[in-house]
């Protein structure tokens, strides 16, 4: 099994992060784990306002989480990402 490093940007609802920051951040770095990855590094990136409003929010919370994972769970990680 190949395993390579990933980074990936993450956009949260501002709101729900503000209200629960570490329950947020907490889901993601669950996730990555589940699917046999290593968390190397995580971190906010910023708040911003988007270029659209997206379901009514203009502002989001940017997140970069830099990773490795086993190729073969990349697929459904990204599949559980996007739900």
């Amino acid at each position: 099994m190949a395993t390579n490093f990933y980074d990936c940007f993450f956009l949260f609802d501002s709101n729900r992060y503000n209200r629960d920051p570490g329950g947020v951040v907490e889901a993601i770095h669950k996730t990555i784990e589940e699917h046999t990855g290593e968390i190397l590094a995580s971190r906010l990136w910023e708040e911003r306002k988007l270029a659209y409003p997206i379901d009514g929010h203009t502002k989001g919370t940017y997140w970069i989480t830099y990773f490795k994972m086993d190729t073969l769970k990349l697929r459904e990680f990204n599949r559980v990402c996007q739900l």
